[in-house]
């Protein structure tokens, strides 16, 4: 845990979450961003919930009194489920059915923001410009903004690009369809596909999956007429050079439409609390009569 305090000054302080299947990770921000008291650990296989509380806590507890959290934000596994306040991610996940939002705003006193993990990515990759942000982690996520704000739709999923076709009479999902980029570019669907660690992905396997990507990159692009994509994520982080070189190689076949001609595909990562950063930072606090 870091032992620096924010600025006395700020009294806007945030405090923002998130859940993956390998951490969990709680910070303290200020007004521009800047991460004050922060900790994370090992995400546990049960009792999650528990876990959590404890880690807000701790952060809590080593936070001065005076730069308590007006507003938290949460990101993790989408899509959200607002009717119960937590995830409800597709297939066996310990995410699903807890009551996240619940669970933060008791302990700390305030509103709370769920967003997903890959739509939160999209805003802080987007530096309040026109984005799409795709975010490979343990399942393919992630987000569009448009002058900076980031597009909802009707039940706050516009993003789940996850299920997006890019293979036909490819690998089968858990969505139940096939060829969906989910089985080629999420770490969850590669280990199933090799019966490896993510690490231990065969090169050909790494160029199939930057090709897949550079597939969904390309219609994305084409559909919402956004020239610039930002990628990242665990998938992008473990197969490096190989993975964006086949990203690039197969985007020259992919986008000779004409307003695909300057289209800008490259990594943006990010530390882990930086998606949720984005979320609490867009947000105007609200009264605490909302929780």
């Amino acid at each position: 845990m870091a032992d620096e305090a924010l600025s006395t000054d700020s009294i806007d302080v945030r405090l923002v979450v998130d859940l993956g299947e390998r951490h969990l990770a709680v910070g303290i921000i200020d007004g521009e961003g800047n991460v004050g008291v922060r900790d994370r650990v090992v995400t546990p296989t049960k009792d999650r919930l528990s876990a959590l509380t404890r880690l807000i806590h701790r952060v809590l507890a080593a936070t001065p009194a005076d730069q308590r959290p007006v507003l938290s934000a949460a990101t993790g596994p989408g899509p959200v489920d607002e009717d119960l306040g937590g995830f409800s991610p597709i297939g066996p996940n310990e995410w699903n059915g807890l009551r996240i939002r619940d669970a933060i705003s008791e302990i700390v006193g305030c509103p709370t923001i769920l967003e997903t993990t890959g739509r939160a990515y999209a805003l802080a990759a987007s530096g309040g410009n026109s984005v799409i942000g795709v975010h490979l982690g343990d399942d393919v996520d992630g987000g569009v903004v448009v002058g900076g704000r980031l597009l909802s739709g009707e039940r706050g999923s516009v993003g789940a690009f996850g299920h997006i076709g890019v293979e036909v009479d490819g690998r089968p999902c858990i969505c139940g369809k096939s060829g969906c980029l989910e089985t080629y570019a999420s770490v969850r669907g590669i280990e199933e596909s090799t019966g490896r660690g993510l690490v231990s992905t065969p090169a050909s396997l790494i160029t199939q999956s930057g090709m897949m990507v550079a597939r969904a990159c390309a219609s994305l692009a084409a559909m919402m007429d956004i020239n610039q994509i930002r990628i990242g994520g665990v998938v992008v982080e473990a197969f490096r050079e190989a993975f964006i070189d086949s990203i690039h190689h197969e985007l020259v076949e992919r986008s000779r439409l004409t307003h695909l001609q300057n289209l800008d595909v490259a990594v943006a990562q990010f530390h882990v609390l930086a998606g949720a950063s984005a979320v609490a930072l867009a947000a105007a606090p609200m009264s605490t009569a909302a929780i």
